[in-house]
């Protein structure tokens, strides 16, 4: 049997490039999406809390508006 073949398919499937960069676009869209979810986690509650506070400023001072 002969190998060349084989080895001649090895080598150039291992100099391809064509599909590292779909590769590098997922691994930096994963590490994208884990530092939101991380900082979903840490400011969340705290964006929440600010929210609110400006909801309520803001129906207080509609009403101070309509008197």
């Amino acid at each position: 049997m002969n190998t060349t073949w084989v080895r001649q398919f090895w080598r150039e499937f291992a100099a391809d490039e064509d599909g590292q960069s779909t590769t590098e676009y997922i691994l930096i869209l994963a590490l994208v999406v884990m530092i939101a979810n991380t900082f979903r986690k840490q400011f969340g509650g705290i964006i929440k809390t600010l929210m609110g506070n400006l909801e309520s400023n803001l129906q207080e001072a509609a009403s101070q508006d309509s008197l």
